[in-house]
């Protein structure tokens, strides 16, 4: 597995050319270690460990194990700690992977800003799309492909290493993803794009590049203000695990119209494109994969009334035909009956699923 080296506590290094982006990261980790500072954290670890749990987000609690690793030159002491403030709140390594990174209080104004600016950086280079996802997935709370994430960092050292480190590490993603996309059992409502029919029809796209890029962007919008308004209204911290391939799809959407949109020679701009679309459509696929695994076992009782209600407004018959449309229109064929099938099955078996009672609330928060 790749090692990475153990940095020494210099909060003021410079990771990425985008000045405004490292600034406030810095801050944010100036302002997190000074906060877990403050903290008698052995005095209240076990008093408190619930407390501490709903009260200091994640970048606070490690900032409290590299505070002792700092000291101490070891995690022991404190990852004993740690772990048993785990078990005496019940809450576990995974409730917190499934937190937002700022789950305990609002995103500082000037982190967002840089954040926001962060991901479109990202975004706008193919090589980094992985990283993108990941980033983007640990800072809400969302990500869940580790069993990819655990083979790329078993990449091997050379593949890390060099001048061109950064595109032997894309490639070897790639590989993997290519590897992966046999691994699953593709649906027969969304097959493979055949490569010498998409390139044609990605002519067709690019013919017309400002209508491409604002159907993409128009698709991505759509999708947002459904996954936002499901969240908001379920309430809830991510997708239903059926619809975990769903929030990627608005990432990939705006994907292709930055392509679109590039001044890359036609070339190249075709490729990526297309390359964008294969994406696109086995990101398609797996989401219909997943739902129609998902009617096959059942909805009942795994979902509480406010979310069996979200899931009716957020993902009614406006957004999957929208979808639909959005879909076949980079695809490259018309929408039938056999497009989103599942997706259209499950938001109508969550209309009438019997839900669960209210997940009991996290323990009331009090000041140590």
């Amino acid at each position: 597995m790749h090692s990475v080296p153990s940095p020494e506590p210099n909060f003021d290094i410079s990771f990425s050319p985008e000045s405004i982006t490292h600034s406030a990261a810095n801050e944010a980790a100036r302002a997190a270690i000074s906060a877990v500072e403050t903290i008698d954290y052995d005095a209240h670890l076990s008093a408190n460990s619930a407390a501490f749990s709903g009260r200091y987000s994640n970048s606070a609690i490690v900032a409290v194990c590299y505070r002792d690793r700092v000291k101490s030159q070891g995690f022991v002491p404190k990852a004993a700690g740690f772990l048993a403030m785990q078990i005496d709140s019940a809450f576990t390594a995974d409730h917190l992977v499934d937190l937002p990174l700022w789950s305990g209080s609002n995103v500082p104004e000037a982190l967002f800003i840089a954040h926001g600016q962060f991901m479109q950086s990202l975004y706008s280079r193919q090589d980094w799309a992985f990283w993108a996802d990941w980033y983007r997935g640990m800072w809400d709370g969302t990500f869940r492909d580790w069993d990819l994430a655990i083979e790329v960092a078993k990449l091997p050292n050379e593949v890390w290493e060099g001048e061109d480190a950064v595109a032997k590490v894309a490639a070897a993603i790639r590989q993997i993803e290519a590897e992966r996309k046999g691994r699953f059992d593709r649906p027969d409502n969304v097959p493979e794009l055949q490569r010498k029919k998409l390139l044609e029809h990605v002519q067709r796209l690019l013919a017309s590049p400002d209508m491409t890029a604002l159907a993409a962007e128009g698709a991505a919008d759509t999708l947002e203000r459904a996954i936002s308004q499901y969240l908001k209204e379920a309430p809830a911290n991510c997708l239903p695990d059926a619809l975990a391939h769903l929030e990627d799809v608005p990432a990939l959407f705006r994907r292709i119209a930055v392509t679109v949109k590039s001044s890359e020679r036609a070339e190249t701009k075709a490729r990526k494109l297309a390359d964008d679309i294969e994406t696109l459509n086995t990101k398609i696929a797996r989401l219909e994969a997943d739902l129609r695994d998902a009617r096959a076992k059942t909805v009942h009782g795994l979902f509480t009334q406010s979310a069996l209600k979200a899931a009716g407004t957020a993902f009614g018959a406006g957004l999957v035909g929208s979808l639909g449309l959005a879909i076949g229109h980079f695809f490259g064929d018309w929408p039938s009956d056999l497009t989103l099938e599942n997706f259209r099955g499950w938001t109508s078996d969550m209309g009438t699923a019997e839900p669960k009672p209210e997940a009991a609330r996290l323990p009331p928060i009090y000041d140590a």
